[in-house]
């Protein structure tokens, strides 16, 4: 299937791939050729392209995913609100600003400072997890 990831400064990743995974608010999801026609939104989380015996991973903070076509005009676009390679997120700047999230959330309850915190554990989650 034809996978495209964008994000609104670059194209992340374009190819043919076996496997999608992604999370939505209702949990993980794996998107493969021929799945029902399928839109769901993005929370912050890993992306996950599968193909060719390869896995390229991403961290979106959020976005939309949105599957269609048939046979071999099965798309996958994956309009992410900002991207990064897992690969390329440093543990320690992700920690510090896990942390800054943190000091702001305790200093204020709206909803943007409680979003950007979630953005940012799940930030670290996946650099953490990187390699394994």
């Amino acid at each position: 299937m034809d996978v495209t990831i964008v994000s609104p400064e670059e194209k992340l990743w374009e190819g043919e791939a076996e496997l999608v995974i992604a999370r939505s608010p209702e949990g993980e999801f794996g998107i493969m050729r021929g799945h029902i026609p399928f839109l769901a939104a993005l929370v912050p989380g890993r992306l996950t392209v599968v193909s060719d015996n390869d896995r390229d991973e991403y961290f979106v903070p959020g976005g939309f995913l949105e599957a269609s076509g048939s046979g071999d005009e099965y798309h996958v676009i994956v309009l992410a609100d900002d991207a990064e390679r897992a690969a390329d997120i440093d543990v320690s700047e992700a920690k510090r600003r896990l942390e800054e999230a943190r000091r702001e959330s305790n200093e204020d309850t709206d909803q943007r400072v409680e979003a950007s915190l979630r953005v940012e554990m799940a930030r670290v989650e996946i650099a953490e997890s990187k390699g394994q």
